[in-house]
Formats: structure tokens, sequence, C-alpha cells
């Protein structure tokens, strides 16, 4: 007869919790807490922003209606951060190769004539003053003549990318005639941007005459735009820009408002940028420099002239070149 023998059972140990454990699930209770507090505080501080913004827009809407002035909705998001200011000094390299691009490889070295380089070859001459202005005249042989257009903007796009300047499609204008009579001619006019935004007053205009005759006439910026630490920009106010217009200049709609660049000659060949915003009104537009509250027609601008409007603050100082003044308000960002 078998006896089986129960072995008593060994009863079952629990694992010891150790402390680095403990430790560890306490950090990450401690920085979930941390999350949800961060995430609780940026809602506030969202929310904060957005009954501020709405807040001002309606002191703003209060104080244009005691004016009977209309402004559109866009506006107000449109002017409500500040453009950049730029510093920028003149690439020469540039110019040269504008000049090699119309003239060829051939080309005397440039003679520097007071302020303005001149390049000469045997097809024709260019010349680029400090203040940005260019002229030039070429006879391009080496190219196949322009029979539309659209043929004499591309003709002109591939110069200029032999110069390494690169232009978008929208900054063309491409038009018939505008050169010598009883002759078959074309004329394109390429504007300048800086980051997507216009640079007023700069503008490049090719008339491509029978024989491939070019002749060059504008003003352009060359070299690398750095960035311009301004003070006055510091205290950008959005609700300021709009009355200052109306002090300038009133009007009874503001449609919408873009943001330009004009030039400050500092002599040199040295440029600053100025931030502008362009608003469209029932009475034309304007631009207002954001520096010096200045106010000039749009188109005034874009024809060379910088008279201020005669609407103009009569306490405000007067100053017979607003937009060409030196705007040393600032050290370059570093």
């Amino acid at each position: 007869m078998k006896v089986k023998f129960k072995l008593p059972r060994r009863k079952k140990r629990t694992p010891r919790v150790y402390a680095w454990a403990r430790v560890k699930k306490a950090c990450i209770v401690v920085l979930l807490i941390c999350n949800v507090l961060l995430l609780a505080v940026s809602v506030c501080v969202r929310g904060y922003d957005r009954i501020r913004e709405h807040q001002t827009r309606q002191w703003i809407d209060g104080m244009l209606g005691e004016r009977d002035v209309l402004c559109g909705s866009s506006v107000y998001q449109q002017i409500k951060d500040c453009p950049a200011a730029y510093s920028i000094r003149t690439d020469s390299t540039v110019q040269r190769a504008f000049a090699e691009a119309l003239l060829g490889k051939k080309i005397t070295v440039g003679a520097e004539k007071g302020n303005t380089m001149v390049w000469s070859g045997e097809v024709g001459s260019v010349s680029w003053a400090a203040s940005g202005d260019v002229t030039a005249y070429a006879e391009l042989h080496s190219e196949l003549e322009p029979q539309s257009t659209e043929q004499a903007q591309d003709l002109v796009e591939k110069l200029l990318r032999r110069t390494g300047i690169t232009v978008k499609q929208d900054q063309f204008n491409a038009v018939s005639g505008g050169g010598s009579a009883q002759q078959e001619s074309y004329t394109v006019e390429v504007s300048q941007e800086m980051n997507g935004v216009p640079l007023l007053g700069c503008t490049l205009k090719f008339v491509i005459d029978t024989g491939n005759r070019v002749t060059v006439s504008g003003k352009w910026c060359t070299g690398e735009a750095k960035p311009l630490r301004v003070r006055a920009l510091e205290h950008y106010s959005p609700p300021q820009m709009i009355f200052q217009l109306l002090a300038a200049h009133p009007v009874a709609e503001i449609i919408s408002a873009q943001p330009v660049y004009v030039l400050s000659d500092k002599s040199g060949g040295r440029f600053t940028v100025i931030p502008c915003w362009r608003f469209s009104t029932d009475d034309g537009d304007f631009v207002l420099n954001i520096l010096t509250a200045e106010v000039i027609a749009s188109s005034d601008i874009e024809n060379g002239v910088t008279k201020k409007t005669p609407d103009s603050d009569p306490e405000r100082p007067e100053l017979d070149d607003s937009f060409n003044e030196d705007a040393d308000t600032g050290v370059p960002a570093e």
C-alpha cells in the first residue's frame, strides 16, 4: 500500500516595491500635473488676448463711428503685426553680372564716375548709380527677336536669371509699344519685392525695339537684406496706424491694408528699407510710413515723387523728402 505525503505549499511572496519605482511614478504624476497646468495657463492667455483684441476692436469701431468712417473687417487682421525693417548694402557683383548679361563677357572694367559705375562693350553700355538708378542700352544680336509680349517677357526673365535675380510671374508687366515711333516694340516692366512684399519705387523698364535693341531704365536695389532693429517699431500700435492715416488724410472708408517697403538712401550704396502700410480707401491708395507717420499718395511714390499730402498735420515738422531722409533710428539686429 502506497502512502502519499502532501507537502505543504509555499505561500506566494509578494514582489517588493523598490523605492526608485515609487519615485518614478511620483515624477510621472508631477509631470502630468505640470502639463495640465501649462495647458490651462495657455488657454487662459489666449482667451485673454482674444478678449483684449475684441475690446480694442470695439473701441476702434466706436471712434471711427464718431467720425463716420467705415473700416473693412480684414483691415484689423492685416495690420496686426508690424513688418520688419532692413538694411542693405549694394552688391557690385550683381551689377557687373547684369552688365555682362546685356553686353557679354568682353566689357571694359567698370569705371566709376562720381557715384555711378559704368560698363561699356561692343554692343552698348550700362550705368548703375549708388542711388540704385539704372540706365542701359544694348543690341542683343545673339538672342532671338521677340514676336509677342510673352516672348519679350521670356527674354527679360532670361537676362535677369543670368544676373542672378529671381522674380515671380506676377512681378512682370509686358505690353506692346513704348519704343521708337513706327517700329514694332515691346515694353516689359519688372517690379521689385523683398520677402514677398512690394518695394515701391523700384522697377526696371525694358523697351525692346526692332533688331533686339534693348533700352533699360529704372531703379533696382541689389544686395542682401539684413534685419534692422528699430526702437520705434518695438512700440507698434495697430490702432495708431489707422488714426495716423485719418489725421493726415480724412477718408470715408478704409477698404484694405497691405505691407509695402520704401527705400531711404543713406549714400554710398547703403539703404534702409522702411516698412509702411498701403491703405486702399474710397479716395485712392495712401502709403503710411510707420516710422515717421508721413502719409503720401501711392501713385506719387511709384512716380518718384515724395511730396506730402496737402492734408498732413500742419503741426508736424515738414520734410522735403520724407521717404528719402536718413532713417537711422535703429541698430542692426544681432
